[in-house]
């Protein structure tokens, strides 16, 4: 029997902490004589229950009701005076109901989502930077770009979930270097995790009093400061035992942390991707979009064109302006301590209208992590060395702002499972 409306209703102000009913009220709609009206009555007191309880599949609802439920989830989830806990809640609730801003298509491999897409205009525009902070990035240069688009968010969980259920990892089409597809043989696939943790251990041992300062600020737990401590001390043979049964070797099949739940929500970016993977997702969709599209060439972009979307041709420090603001992008400095739903962060799109340039998840990019000045003809872009590492940009949710800025670069071993990606065609 379906609990009455009228009882706890008051309680379930999504502006309100959880009061246990939430989880009663969302299994409750199936079983109300008018599910429709049961999830009407939700929407006031709490939008996101009401999306959610309409998402589930014995729930009936018109479509209209639920076209008017994603609109108004979207709009919240967007909503800049809306709290950032109550943003995530719709955004949540939303990639449950389905994103409408991901438009599913039907392709020669099975169902896809086409991202939306942001054009930039072909032109001149800024590259590194002669600031002091870090050498990589100098000198300070100009690029010349021909027209592209970009995607608008990062590529979701619900995205990839496509890739697994057309059965991505294992068509070998998709993987289109010897060196990927050696590793979606399961060749090596313990090799790029441990070295993320190699370079993590090392840059430990080389920034001791890190610890300490990130457990002042709060941006890591006790236990962890506790951990890190005895990594950055442990002999190399020791560490290397550690790391062995975290990583065995093998068939992937999957990303990493796609079954952990602070991670594979749909409306959460996807993680714990090599750069392999990466390509292979952008050739899949590629090839998915030739009916309607004529076969859009989907790929990773270049470093250059990552940045000229980040900072436009004024040469933005930030996405969205000059100075540092928590308030626009997930990182430690926002407490939020896990990924969050794309597009929450709307005070940090960029001014022609891309999000999450900043923090949330590393992204990578197609380039070669070589010196500047950038040049796309000298090897830099080239899918087929092997031995390169890859630049990834953006900074993510489990470091401070410092990686935020438009101009930073990083790099990562391309069997790194360490980031996501968003791609430009």
């Amino acid at each position: 029997m379906a609990p009455s409306l009228e009882d706890p209703l008051a309680a379930l102000a999504d502006s309100a902490p959880a009061t246990g009913w939430e989880e009663t009220f969302a299994l409750a709609a199936a079983m109300a004589p008018d599910p429709a009206g049961f999830v009407a009555a939700l929407e006031a007191p709490n939008l996101p229950l009401a999306g959610r309880s309409a998402a589930q599949a014995d729930v009936a609802v018109p479509p209209a009701q639920r076209q008017r439920l994603q609109q108004t989830l979207m709009a919240r989830s967007r909503d800049p005076e809306a709290d950032l806990r109550a943003r995530i809640a719709a955004a949540r609730a939303l990639g449950d109901l389905g994103d409408p801003r991901f438009e599913r298509r039907r392709g020669p491999d099975g169902d896809y989502l086409l991202p939306p897409l942001v054009p930039i205009e072909g032109g001149e525009y800024p590259l590194g930077s002669d600031e002091v902070l870090y050498q990589d990035e100098a000198p300070a240069h100009t690029v010349t770009l021909a027209p592209y688009a970009i995607g608008r968010f990062p590529v979701t969980n619900a995205e990839w979930q496509c890739f697994l259920e057309a059965r991505g990892y294992e068509d070998e089409r998709w993987w289109d270097t010897e060196a990927g597809r050696r590793w979606r043989r399961g060749e090596d696939t313990a090799e790029g995790p441990k070295q993320q943790w190699w370079d993590i251990r090392r840059f430990l041992q080389d920034n001791p009093d890190w610890i300490g300062k990130a457990l002042a600020e709060a941006g890591i737990t006790s236990k962890q400061a506790e951990d890190y401590q005895s990594y950055r001390t442990m002999a190399d043979a020791e560490f290397e035992a550690r790391l062995d049964p975290w990583y065995p070797p093998g068939r992937q099949t999957r990303p990493a942390l796609w079954d952990d739940p602070a991670y594979n929500h749909r409306a959460q970016p996807v993680v714990g991707i090599t750069w392999y993977e990466a390509r292979a997702y952008c050739a899949w969709l590629s090839a998915q979009t030739v009916i309607y599209l004529g076969g859009q060439a989907f790929r990773l972009p270049t470093e250059a064109e990552w940045e000229a979307a980040a900072r436009g041709r004024e040469g933005r420090r930030y996405p969205w302006g000059p100075g540092f603001d928590p308030a626009c992008c997930n990182t430690l400095e926002t407490h939020v301590r896990a990924t969050t739903p794309v597009g929450v962060f709307p005070g940090g799109d960029s001014p022609e209208g891309v999000a999450d340039l900043a923090g949330n998840v590393w992204e990578w990019t197609g380039s070669v992590y070589s010196p500047y000045p950038y040049r796309a003809d000298d090897g830099r872009e080239n899918p087929e060395d092997a031995e390169a590492r890859r630049v990834v940009r953006g900074g993510s949710w489990i470091y401070f702002r410092g990686p935020t800025r438009c101009a930073f670069r990083f790099d990562l071993t391309r069997l790194s499972r360490f980031g996501g990606y968003r791609g430009p065609k």
